[in-house]
């Protein structure tokens, strides 16, 4: 048994045998048939490009239509900015004229005379700045020298 398997087995000898004649196809048939095949590879490579064509449409048209509702809201908070720029306008108009009344009264309350405290207040204040400037003066020439 040992010897079987380590054995080659010889190739049977068979006949070589000519195809039937059905193989062999005349020249008009063989058109044909590379005319059907050529149709089918168009055919196969159209409906590709068709199902491309479709999902790519169907992909543009969901992404088209979030962005056309994102493009309404932004005018809609452009209004609303528009909106509060003129309440900011108007307020500060009202501003500045209430400032300018008080710039005009300001005349008039300078001409009122201060209280007496408020006078030494302000002398007293007057004096501590002066020495202030005095002893940062005083100390910074006994340094440099």
């Amino acid at each position: 048994m040992s010897e079987k398997r380590g054995q080659k087995k010889k190739p049977k000898n068979r006949p070589i045998t000519k195809r039937p004649a059905a193989y062999f196809l005349s020249s008009e048939h063989q058109a044909k048939v590379e005319r059907e095949k050529r149709l089918a590879m168009y055919a196969g490579v159209g409906f590709f490009m068709v199902v491309i064509a479709v999902v790519w449409v169907i992909n543009f048209k969901n992404n088209i239509q979030p962005a056309s509702r994102q493009a309404v809201s932004p005018n809609t908070q452009l209004d609303a900015a528009a909106l509060n720029f003129k309440e900011v306008i108007t307020e500060a108009k009202k501003n500045m004229a209430d400032l300018k009344q008080a710039m005009n009264n300001s005349g008039q309350v300078a001409a009122i005379k201060l209280p007496t405290d408020m006078e030494r207040r302000i002398e007293l204040e007057k004096l501590l700045f002066s020495l202030n400037d005095k002893l940062t003066q005083a100390s910074s020439t006994g340094e440099n020298e």
